[in-house]
């Protein structure tokens, strides 16, 4: 059952995509339904084959590959949807978001069958939060990174950038789902920092992991600072944005499977 439903989940990402890229291509409004509907649809079996995945070894999506990114997928998904919701402008920022989660799926399945069980310590309700917000800063950098490949494709009058916002309104959305990210980053590392100390009674060792989130949460914190007391704008903070998303995939990814710590836990699922 779990598998039927995250194929089905990934067929619907699939169309979902494709919808888009050519409502982009043909500016067809029933595409741009058709497109929004099957990312909404694809999240009721991709939750599912979560839920499923959750109830039989009993602790949520972060231990093992295939539930770090199936889960990073799905609320990355869902942030988008939210973001249209809220500025139904951002719809056509699909066609980047839905290859992305696509892109997830398909790096995760390859350890669909790996299964396993996580330490006492990572029972703690300190721990959910840590990981919750790790997955929200993921998806809004790259919500952001969106914006800003949006915001060069529209100044630059790219043909199939015309269904988007201004480059105004874009650079705005990039700007405030930035700073969303560091907000998240920083509840994440505190919240990190929170659980270390209620397992280990310390809350901070200089983990790689630790480290480099730090410094990260620097990054953005130094970018959003050259935007608000420096008057940033345009393409050079759209740069900056990628700059930010490169990080990010460094240290959720890169620095975890680089120098094994206890954080390699959650896309191994062994203990280093």
């Amino acid at each position: 059952m779990e598998s039927v439903a995250f194929w089905a989940g990934a067929t619907l990402y699939a169309a979902a995509t494709a919808a888009f890229f050519a409502w982009l291509a043909f500016r067809r409004p029933a595409l741009a339904r058709f497109a929004l509907l099957a990312a909404l649809a694809a999240l009721v079996p991709h939750g599912l084959a979560l839920a499923l995945r959750w109830a039989e070894v009993g602790h949520g999506p972060f231990s093992t590959r295939y539930e770090v990114l199936s889960a990073n997928a799905f609320l990355l998904v869902v942030v988008y949807v939210v973001a249209v919701r809220i500025a139904p402008a951002l719809r056509g920022l699909g066609a980047l978001v839905l290859p992305a989660a696509f892109l997830l799926l398909g790096l995760s399945v390859d350890s669909f069958a790996l299964k396993s069980e996580v330490p006492i310590i990572f029972k703690s309700y300190w721990l959910y939060l840590h990981i919750g917000f790790a997955k929200l800063f993921g998806a809004t950098t790259i919500l952001a990174a969106a914006c800003a490949a949006g915001y060069l494709a529209k100044a630059r009058e790219r043909r199939f950038a015309a269904s988007l916002p201004s480059p105004a309104r874009l650079d705005l959305y990039a700007h405030q789902l930035l700073l969303l990210a560091f907000l998240c980053l920083g509840v994440m590392i505190a919240a990190g920092s929170l659980w270390a100390h209620q397992s280990w009674g310390r809350y901070w060792a200089w983990d790689p992991i630790e480290t480099s989130s730090l410094a990260t949460w620097i990054v953005f914190g130094l970018i959003l600072h050259l935007r608000v007391l420096h008057g940033w704008t345009g393409a050079r903070m759209a740069y900056l944005t990628f700059v930010a998303l490169a990080l990010t995939v460094v240290t959720v990814y890169v620095v975890t499977l680089a120098a094994p710590t206890i954080h390699t836990f959650y896309l191994v699922g062994t203990p280093p």
